[in-house]
């Protein structure tokens, strides 16, 4: 089994990822794989980005970090995790918010883990 979640950036928005995980978690079978294109947090956002509710409903505020995304899907139960940022996303991060340097801090990146 595999899920793939993609575009729509679900779990950036949910205000607890962490449920989010462990739900995909309990829904797979053993070997399936969580596959996620979302957007990550590689520095710490800023406050006046992270209450930009223009920025949240964007994706971008409401950003985690990459490594509170790994300890999130370690707690969940998932192993094999990946978190893989695409650098080249920088390009049209930036236009989502001009003028604010969002890509000091944000990038998308590419997720996976599997249940054991």
């Amino acid at each position: 089994m595999y899920i793939w979640i993609t575009r729509k950036r679900v779990i950036n928005l949910s205000p607890d990822k962490s449920d989010v995980f462990t739900e995909a978690f309990r829904v797979l079978k053993s070997g399936g794989r969580l596959a996620i294109s979302d957007v990550v947090a590689f520095a710490d956002l800023p406050e006046d980005v992270r209450g930009d509710l223009t920025l949240y409903s964007g994706c971008m505020a409401g950003a985690s970090m990459i490594s509170e995304l790994i300890d999130m899907l370690g707690a969940s139960g998932f192993g094999d995790i990946a978190i893989i940022p695409k650098d080249d996303s920088k390009a049209f991060i930036e236009d989502w918010a001009p003028g604010r340097n969002i890509t000091d801090y944000v990038v998308s990146a590419t997720i996976a883990a599997i249940k054991p």
